[in-house]
């Protein structure tokens, strides 16, 4: 399988490439909303379309909002199952995604090693001596939309 090992200021994320539509630079600015939960960070403009930004370390508890640095991207995500095919969302990143196969199991991480899992972490797995948590995409679908 090929996936993206996603890198932020917390964790890193593992995903099936066939996920994701693109990975962006992140924008010059945001455009804030008003009265959203911690972990949604504003939304951006990707193909003339508004994309909401999500913070994946603030949305499992694994840090504070992060501070977008230079080398920070956006990856935007195909819409989730059920929703429209204009929903598209992004992660922010703290740096490039690299791609990544998956040729064998994962390894899961003991949970004496491993942080408390949010449910919207699926599981913790080794890659090499890396750790990186992956996403319960139904948690995060019940997460965005309550």
């Amino acid at each position: 399988m090929h996936a993206l090992v996603i890198p932020t200021q917390a964790d890193s994320i593992l995903v099936p490439s066939a996920m994701t539509a693109e990975i962006i630079n992140l924008p010059p600015a945001m455009a804030p909303v008003p009265h959203v939960e911690p972990w949604f960070l504003g939304v951006a403009v990707w193909r003339r379309r508004a994309v909401p930004v999500v913070s994946f370390e603030v949305l499992t508890g694994a840090g504070p909002k992060p501070t977008p640095q230079r080398r920070a991207k956006l990856v935007v995500f195909h819409p989730l199952p059920g929703r429209s095919e204009w929903e598209f969302f992004a992660i922010l990143a703290s740096a490039d995604p690299q791609p990544y196969t998956v040729t064998q199991e994962l390894i899961p991480v003991t949970t004496a090693t491993a942080r408390p899992l949010d449910p919207c972490i699926g599981a913790t797995v080794k890659l090499g001596s890396t750790s990186v948590v992956i996403p319960d995409m139904e948690a995060v679908q019940a997460r965005f939309y309550p």
